[in-house]
């Protein structure tokens, strides 16, 4: 019985909640609230056509100017548009409905009457035609203001007014002022661009552009880069955010709203980020990153940098460094870093409480001091096991921040790496196995080395050749420092051929040493010529009569150029015939160098800061390398060296090296990356060691390399051969 009953009450329960339903399905829709947002003009005779604008406004209601009704000849949901009746007076202007009266504002009965004005909106600087009534005729110029400001008139009848929208105006109705009455018609849309972010990047970069006048649809809002059009993704009549487009160029960003474009700045393309160094590669929260490398953003907010997808905000930034804090809670994963959405991946980093920030000197030879700092440390020494490249290392002494330790005998490049117990953190860059050594001579060893020594060069099997013009000879250094006189017999000047102990030599003023061996001689004495020594110790002349005698130096196929100062730079083929490459002044200090297309890099002054460079195809750039004395690495004009270079290579990596004497440094300009960077930079004076420690004297007067890739220096204020390891 009691499970009849509660299926009954179930049934009727139902059936009252469809007679609800149903009541509800067939009640009448829910009125929008009538809304009034402006109307214009808000003055004109009688028959003048005035606009109310708004939301919800009804079908059936009355617009009345005072107590008449106006005759309406437009009517929906946002607008309607009546004529000023006949017997309407100045007053108030009403919207009657439903036993409702909402007031519009007031409307004024005389002949000045703003009635429409094109275009409807632009930025400032633009003109724009005013049509209506009463402009002319009057005791003085009629006025006109954009939402209050007032703008420049160009030219008034009594029906047109050309006016310049002003700066600043913002967005607001045209107001037009004759001898003290006024009229105002519809709202202007002043368009702006107040800001741009970011103003560099490239294709697919996101780009906010805030200001003012944009339409709320993205499909209303052209924008363009330099002419190229952009996809907008998100719109609002302040704010557009749009995506640089695929073919992109820089130069100025517009925005173009219904025909009328809106300029604004220059949009700079940028190349992609490139990571060079991200120290630490391991660590724990609170651990300061840097990130080092090119193209960065100078500000801090438009590099997104990220490990293992956590955000890592950036604390500071220049365009080729970045500092962050490590948050914690990253783990392990890859440092990626995006500069206005051109993104590049850099290591993997890994969270521990075991991580290397510095490695001090970076570079050395066996027997180097060298300090580790980072966190994690055991300060018990014997318990951090320290490897370069694989090689342990002795460690002198340890805290919890800092290792100090002793580089191996058997050093070779590679990544040096810290142990302790199950945790393993490696250094930001490998360690390199590169410095200074003195191969022969120095300050007080009776060296024959002096100002009279004039070239270096280098066989195949390391063996390093000096001349002297002084004493007519070639002296012999082995790789192990042994000296002797190879070739010329000491202070005897001659032109003898035949076995280098026999044969005798001038005023030497510069060797070259091909691939097989083949000593190239520039000698001075009895005519400028060209003298060749073979593998097998046996002078002859290579070419005779030259009007004057430089500095040799070879192609990769070992042709012989010479430079002749005053008279340039002359080829000599193998079989004697020459060919003059250039025709003006080419230094015989700084010996040149030839690329593989045949392009020659040399100077044309013993005191330029710069190389010039003759093409495979006669073509000569005056100031090719380098630009105002002083030093400073980067693009290769803007890069500065000192006054005066010593001496170029092309390296076994296609590279060019540059001696730049009176900075005490090698640089070299990448071919590919246009970039140059410094190799080595040392102080004034005389010690071996890594770059940070070793000196060098002033004034180097010569460069070669060796077939292993080291840099052979001809140091004659120290009267010293140095080999600098860069590798």
């Amino acid at each position: 019985m009691k499970k009849i009953i509660t299926y009954l009450f179930s049934l009727v329960l139902l059936a009252a909640v469809g007679m609800l339903e149903a009541c509800r399905k067939n009640d009448p829709p829910l009125a929008k609230p009538i809304v009034v947002s402006s109307f214009y003009p808000n003055s004109g005779n009688a028959g003048t056509l005035v606009t109310i604008l708004g939301t919800g406004l009804p079908a059936d209601g009355k617009v009345m100017f005072g107590d008449i009704a106006a005759d309406i000849l437009s009517q929906n949901d946002t607008a309607m548009v009546v004529r000023a009746p006949e017997n309407g007076q100045t007053g108030k202007l009403a919207l009657v409905a439903a036993n409702k009266t909402i007031e519009i504002g007031n409307y004024t009965y005389q002949a000045l009457s703003v009635r429409s004005f094109f275009p409807q909106n632009g930025p400032a600087g633009m003109h724009i035609r005013i049509s209506g009534a009463g402009f002319g005729n009057t005791a003085s110029p009629a006025e006109v203001k954009i939402n209050g400001v007032s703008a420049t008139v160009v030219s008034v009848s009594d029906t047109l007014i050309v006016a310049e929208i002003p700066e600043k105006a913002g967005s607001g109705p045209v107001t037009v002022i004759v001898d003290g009455k006024s009229s105002s018609g519809a709202v202007f849309r002043f368009q702006s661009i107040t800001t741009v972010k970011p103003l560099t990047g490239g294709p697919g970069t996101k780009v906010t552009i805030s200001g003012s006048g944009f339409e709320a649809l993205a499909a209303g809002n052209t924008v363009d880069f330099n002419g190229k059009p952009a996809q907008v993704l998100e719109a609002s009549e302040s704010r557009l955010v749009v995506v640089a487009p695929a073919a992109i160029t820089t130069g100025p960003l517009s925005v173009t709203v219904n025909g009328q474009k809106t300029p604004g700045p220059v949009f700079t393309i940028v190349p992609f980020p490139t990571i060079d160094l991200v120290t630490p590669l391991s660590g724990p929260k609170g651990m300061e990153m840097t990130i080092t490398g090119l193209n960065f953003s100078k500000e801090t907010d438009e590099n997104i940098v990220t490990i293992n997808g956590v955000a890592v905000p950036v604390k500071t930034a220049t365009a080729n460094k970045l500092t962050l804090t490590l948050p914690g809670g990253t783990g392990t994963g890859k440092v990626i870093l995006s500069v206005n959405d051109q993104k590049v991946e850099g290591p993997i980093f890994k969270e521990q409480n075991l991580g290397i920030l510095q490695v001090v000197p970076a570079n050395g030879l066996a027997g180097t001091k060298v300090t580790i700092s980072g966190a994690g440390f055991s300060t018990v020494p014997s318990e951090n096991i320290v490897t370069f490249n694989g090689v342990t290392a002795t460690v002198e002494s340890a805290t919890e921040t800092s290792l100090v330790v002793i580089a191996p005998a058997n050093l070779t490049t590679g990544a040096l790496v810290v142990r302790r117990a199950a945790l393993e953190a490696t250094a930001p860059a490998a360690f390199l196995r590169a410095g200074v050594q003195t191969l022969y001579g120095g300050p007080g060893t009776g060296s024959f080395i002096n100002y009279a020594s004039t070239s270096i060069a280098v066989d195949s099997k390391g063996n390093v050749y000096i001349s002297n013009r002084a004493d007519a000879t070639i002296r012999k250094i082995t790789p192990t420092g042994q000296a002797s006189v190879y070739a010329g017999i000491p202070n005897t000047f001659g032109t003898r051929n035949g076995p280098v102990a026999e044969a005798t030599f001038g005023s030497i003023s510069s060797l070259a040493i091909d691939a097989n061996d083949n000593i190239y001689v520039a000698d001075n004495y009895a005519g400028p010529t060209i003298r060749k020594i073979t593998p097998d110790g046996i002078v002859s002349n290579f070419k005779t009569g030259l009007p004057r005698s430089g500095v040799l130096f070879l192609n990769k196929a070992g042709e012989v150029y010479i430079t002749q100062l005053y008279e340039g730079i002359l080829k000599v083929y193998a079989t004697g015939a020459t060919e003059r490459l250039f025709s003006y002044t080419a230094s015989d200090v700084c010996r040149p160098s030839v690329d593989a297309a045949g392009n020659i890099y040399f100077s044309t002054d013993d005191y330029n800061p710069y190389l010039s460079m003759v093409g495979g195809n006669g073509t000569y750039t005056s100031q090719w390398l380098g630009g105002s004395e002083g030093y400073l690495d980067g693009p290769r004009l803007s890069a500065q060296f000192g006054a005066g270079l010593s001496g170029t290579v092309i390296d076994q990596e296609g590279n060019l090296l540059i001696l730049d004497k009176w900075n005490y440094a090698i640089r070299r300009y990448n071919f590919l990356t246009g970039e140059v960077t410094t190799m080595m930079k040392l102080s004034y004076g005389f010690a071996d060691g890594s770059f940070e420690e070793a000196k060098m004297g002033a004034g180097v007067s010569g460069m070669a390399q060796g077939k292993d890739g080291g840099i052979y220096l001809l140091d004659g204020n120290n009267g010293a051969v140095r080999k600098v390891f860069l590798r």
